[in-house]
């Protein structure tokens, strides 16, 4: 855990402390599941190395991808860990990573415990949602080219490690047109 959220909270030292036992490292081997569709979501993720993508399944039973977890993210399935229902998705280690994660017990504990993650979990959740609508704006104002490069800016480890085709999944284009606008670079 970052040391400046504790601060930014004002955490005191047995609030870091409880708060730190609650977390524990995970490893996750390339190609395996952090949750699968149809799951249950009953933890949350921060990546500390690796990289994870968040896909489903669309009509064709062609994978869509729609998010990528890079170090410093969190990996969270929003509406199957707080409402502990079924996932509508999968989320898969690209490479072999290492996570710090919390399970939902815990985390509700730490909400009784330690006041300041009700705020932490408020604040993730708007982070996450002004994500999504930047995201849809994208769509609406940016070029297939300009996307990409704003996809490179922002997901360097994507770049190095992610499939083409998920890459041109998540920015909602053929791995053709992906193609021809790498090229052109």
């Amino acid at each position: 855990m970052k040391g400046n959220m504790f601060e930014h909270y004002g955490f005191s030292e047995s609030e870091i402390n409880l708060t730190t036992s609650r977390f524990s490292p995970e490893n996750v081997v390339s190609n395996s599941f952090f949750l699968k569709q149809g799951g249950i979501s009953d933890k949350i993720g921060f990546v500390k190395s690796g990289l994870f993508r968040s896909f489903f399944y669309g009509d064709d039973s062609n994978e869509i991808t729609t998010q990528f977890f890079q170090p410093g993210s969190l990996i969270i399935s929003f509406d199957s860990f707080n409402n502990q229902t079924p996932s509508k998705e999968n989320i898969v280690a690209i490479i072999d990573s290492e996570l710090l994660v919390i399970s939902f017990q815990n985390l509700k504990e730490l909400y009784q415990l330690v006041p300041a993650w009700n705020q932490i979990c408020k604040d993730i959740a708007d982070q996450k949602s002004d994500e999504m609508i930047a995201r849809s704006v994208q769509f609406q104002t940016l070029s297939a080219t300009e996307r990409y490069r704003q996809f490179c800016l922002e997901n360097p480890e994507a770049i190095k490690h992610a499939a083409l085709r998920h890459i041109a999944s998540y920015l909602g284009i053929d791995i053709a047109t992906l193609s021809r606008i790498r090229k052109k670079r």
